[in-house]
Protein backbone atom coordinates (compact mmCIF):
# COMPACT_ATOMS: atom_id res chain seq x y z
CA UNK A 1 0.00 0.00 0.00
CA UNK A 2 1.40 3.41 -1.35
CA UNK A 3 1.67 6.52 1.50
CA UNK A 4 -1.16 8.15 -0.80
CA UNK A 5 -3.40 4.98 0.07
CA UNK A 6 -2.70 4.75 3.93
CA UNK A 7 -3.48 8.70 4.37
CA UNK A 8 -6.91 8.26 2.10
CA UNK A 9 -7.73 4.79 4.83
CA UNK A 10 -7.04 7.12 8.11
CA UNK A 11 -8.67 9.90 6.52
CA UNK A 12 -11.93 8.21 5.90
CA UNK A 13 -11.66 6.22 9.35
CA UNK A 14 -11.45 9.64 11.16
CA UNK A 15 -14.08 11.14 9.37
CA UNK A 16 -16.46 7.96 10.30
CA UNK A 17 -15.26 8.07 13.94
CA UNK A 18 -16.86 12.06 13.96
CA UNK A 19 -19.87 11.46 12.36
CA UNK A 20 -20.30 8.72 15.34
CA UNK A 21 -19.06 11.05 18.00
CA UNK A 22 -20.92 13.70 16.42
CA UNK A 23 -24.41 11.39 16.10
CA UNK A 24 -23.98 10.60 20.25
CA UNK A 25 -23.27 7.22 19.41
CA UNK A 26 -20.42 4.74 20.61
CA UNK A 27 -17.88 3.31 18.78
CA UNK A 28 -18.09 0.42 20.75
CA UNK A 29 -20.13 -2.90 20.37
CA UNK A 30 -22.39 -1.92 23.55
CA UNK A 31 -25.96 -1.81 22.86
CA UNK A 32 -27.87 2.00 23.47
CA UNK A 33 -30.65 2.35 25.88
CA UNK A 34 -33.00 4.81 24.90
CA UNK A 35 -35.36 6.39 26.70
CA UNK A 36 -39.42 5.95 25.15
CA UNK A 37 -41.87 9.31 26.17
CA UNK A 38 -44.60 7.77 28.22
CA UNK A 39 -47.23 9.48 26.33
CA UNK A 40 -46.26 7.10 23.69
CA UNK A 41 -47.87 4.09 24.51
CA UNK A 42 -51.30 5.22 26.23
CA UNK A 43 -52.97 2.70 28.89
CA UNK A 44 -55.15 0.55 27.66
CA UNK A 45 -57.87 0.99 30.14
CA UNK A 46 -58.75 4.29 32.33
CA UNK A 47 -58.71 4.26 35.79
CA UNK A 48 -61.05 6.21 37.93
CA UNK A 49 -60.93 5.51 41.81
CA UNK A 50 -58.85 2.61 41.43
CA UNK A 51 -61.40 0.52 39.38
CA UNK A 52 -61.87 0.46 35.83
CA UNK A 53 -64.01 2.70 33.73
CA UNK A 54 -65.96 0.84 31.50
CA UNK A 55 -66.50 2.23 28.03
CA UNK A 56 -69.62 4.28 27.58
CA UNK A 57 -70.82 3.15 31.20
CA UNK A 58 -73.60 5.03 32.99
CA UNK A 59 -74.13 5.29 36.46
CA UNK A 60 -76.88 3.81 38.41
CA UNK A 61 -77.47 4.00 42.44
CA UNK A 62 -77.90 0.50 44.59
CA UNK A 63 -78.39 0.92 48.10
CA UNK A 64 -76.91 -1.22 50.99
CA UNK A 65 -76.73 -1.57 54.55
CA UNK A 66 -74.29 -0.32 56.97
CA UNK A 67 -75.23 0.43 60.93
CA UNK A 68 -78.80 -0.40 60.35
CA UNK A 69 -78.57 2.85 57.51
CA UNK A 70 -79.31 2.68 54.26
CA UNK A 71 -76.20 3.82 51.74
CA UNK A 72 -76.53 4.56 48.23
CA UNK A 73 -73.61 3.05 46.02
CA UNK A 74 -73.18 4.43 42.63
CA UNK A 75 -72.96 1.56 40.08
CA UNK A 76 -71.42 1.80 36.81
CA UNK A 77 -73.08 -0.39 34.46
CA UNK A 78 -72.57 -1.03 30.38
CA UNK A 79 -75.13 -0.24 27.99
CA UNK A 80 -77.67 -1.11 27.25
CA UNK A 81 -79.06 -0.71 30.83
CA UNK A 82 -82.34 -2.04 31.02
CA UNK A 83 -85.06 -2.00 34.38
CA UNK A 84 -83.37 -5.30 35.83
CA UNK A 85 -79.54 -4.21 35.25
CA UNK A 86 -79.15 -1.98 38.34
CA UNK A 87 -81.75 -4.52 40.15
CA UNK A 88 -79.48 -7.94 39.47
CA UNK A 89 -76.30 -5.67 40.23
CA UNK A 90 -78.04 -4.92 43.79
CA UNK A 91 -78.87 -8.69 44.12
CA UNK A 92 -74.74 -9.21 43.37
CA UNK A 93 -74.33 -7.63 47.19
CA UNK A 94 -71.10 -5.60 48.26
CA UNK A 95 -67.98 -6.18 46.71
CA UNK A 96 -65.33 -7.79 49.23
CA UNK A 97 -64.01 -3.79 49.67
CA UNK A 98 -67.77 -2.49 50.91
CA UNK A 99 -67.88 -5.68 53.28
CA UNK A 100 -64.65 -4.48 54.68
CA UNK A 101 -65.83 -0.86 55.28
CA UNK A 102 -68.82 -2.28 57.04
CA UNK A 103 -71.47 -2.45 54.01
CA UNK A 104 -74.33 -5.22 53.94
CA UNK A 105 -77.53 -6.72 52.44
CA UNK A 106 -80.70 -7.62 53.88
CA UNK A 107 -81.43 -9.28 50.70
CA UNK A 108 -80.91 -13.54 50.93
CA UNK A 109 -78.45 -14.57 48.53
CA UNK A 110 -80.34 -16.84 45.75
CA UNK A 111 -82.91 -14.10 45.48
CA UNK A 112 -83.92 -13.85 41.79
CA UNK A 113 -85.50 -11.14 40.04
CA UNK A 114 -87.85 -12.85 38.08
CA UNK A 115 -89.24 -10.00 35.74
CA UNK A 116 -89.68 -6.35 36.37
CA UNK A 117 -91.62 -4.00 34.53
CA UNK A 118 -92.49 -0.24 34.44
CA UNK A 119 -96.74 0.08 35.34
CA UNK A 120 -99.49 2.66 34.49
CA UNK A 121 -98.85 5.61 36.55
CA UNK A 122 -94.75 4.81 36.76
CA UNK A 123 -95.32 2.03 39.39
CA UNK A 124 -92.85 -0.70 39.05
CA UNK A 125 -93.75 -4.01 39.67
CA UNK A 126 -91.23 -6.26 40.86
CA UNK A 127 -91.32 -10.56 40.27
CA UNK A 128 -89.13 -12.05 42.76
CA UNK A 129 -88.33 -15.82 43.63
CA UNK A 130 -89.50 -17.67 46.26
CA UNK A 131 -85.90 -17.40 47.75
CA UNK A 132 -86.97 -13.87 49.13
CA UNK A 133 -89.89 -14.40 50.89
CA UNK A 134 -88.36 -16.93 53.52
CA UNK A 135 -86.80 -13.74 55.43
CA UNK A 136 -89.36 -12.31 58.04
CA UNK A 137 -89.16 -9.45 60.63
CA UNK A 138 -86.73 -6.89 60.52
CA UNK A 139 -84.29 -8.67 57.72
CA UNK A 140 -87.89 -8.29 55.29
CA UNK A 141 -88.23 -4.83 55.84
CA UNK A 142 -84.78 -4.14 55.43
CA UNK A 143 -84.79 -6.05 52.26
CA UNK A 144 -87.74 -4.64 50.91
CA UNK A 145 -86.10 -1.24 51.51
CA UNK A 146 -83.11 -1.65 49.49
CA UNK A 147 -85.45 -3.19 46.52
CA UNK A 148 -87.71 -0.37 46.67
CA UNK A 149 -85.12 2.58 46.83
CA UNK A 150 -82.79 1.11 43.87
CA UNK A 151 -86.23 0.33 42.17
CA UNK A 152 -87.71 3.61 42.76
CA UNK A 153 -84.43 5.65 40.67
CA UNK A 154 -85.11 3.22 37.86
CA UNK A 155 -87.11 6.13 36.51
CA UNK A 156 -88.61 9.41 36.58
CA UNK A 157 -91.34 10.36 38.95
CA UNK A 158 -91.41 6.45 40.20
CA UNK A 159 -94.63 6.29 41.76
CA UNK A 160 -93.75 3.15 44.24
CA UNK A 161 -92.90 -0.48 43.89
CA UNK A 162 -95.59 -3.41 43.82
CA UNK A 163 -93.94 -7.04 44.21
CA UNK A 164 -94.91 -10.97 42.92
CA UNK A 165 -94.06 -13.88 43.36
CA UNK A 166 -95.79 -16.75 40.93
CA UNK A 167 -97.52 -13.77 39.42
CA UNK A 168 -99.99 -12.86 42.46
CA UNK A 169 -99.08 -9.84 43.94
CA UNK A 170 -97.05 -9.83 47.73
CA UNK A 171 -97.24 -6.81 50.10
CA UNK A 172 -94.14 -6.55 51.67
CA UNK A 173 -94.23 -4.62 55.64
CA UNK A 174 -93.06 -0.67 55.47
CA UNK A 175 -90.23 0.78 57.82
CA UNK A 176 -92.20 0.41 60.90
CA UNK A 177 -93.35 -3.40 59.83
CA UNK A 178 -96.93 -2.74 58.82
CA UNK A 179 -98.27 -4.99 56.33
CA UNK A 180 -101.61 -3.74 54.85
CA UNK A 181 -104.89 -5.28 53.89
CA UNK A 182 -105.45 -6.30 50.92
CA UNK A 183 -109.18 -7.06 49.58
CA UNK A 184 -109.01 -10.31 47.18
CA UNK A 185 -108.55 -9.19 43.39
CA UNK A 186 -107.05 -6.12 44.18
CA UNK A 187 -103.34 -4.54 44.00
CA UNK A 188 -101.92 -3.60 46.93
CA UNK A 189 -100.65 0.27 47.44
CA UNK A 190 -97.15 0.90 45.77
CA UNK A 191 -94.63 0.58 48.35
CA UNK A 192 -92.64 4.41 48.26
CA UNK A 193 -89.17 5.47 49.40
CA UNK A 194 -90.84 7.40 52.07
CA UNK A 195 -92.45 4.18 53.92
CA UNK A 196 -88.87 4.09 54.81
CA UNK A 197 -87.98 6.85 56.06
CA UNK A 198 -86.44 5.37 59.25
CA UNK A 199 -84.10 3.65 57.27
CA UNK A 200 -82.99 7.62 55.59
CA UNK A 201 -80.28 6.80 52.99
CA UNK A 202 -76.85 8.42 52.81
CA UNK A 203 -74.35 8.76 49.56
CA UNK A 204 -71.17 6.79 50.18
CA UNK A 205 -68.70 8.92 49.17
CA UNK A 206 -65.40 6.62 47.69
Amino acid sequence: MTANSKRSTFTALTMILATLVGCGLSSDSEPTALSVPKDVFPPEIVETNKSPLLPNATLHPVYFLRDDTLVEIQRPLPPPVFLDAPLNNLLEGPTETEAERGFVSAIPAGTEVVDVALMRNNTISIHLNQTFFEIEGAQRIRAAAQLVFTASALTKDAQGVVFFLEGDPVQLPDGEGSIEEVPEGRLPAPLTVKDYSTLTPVLFSR
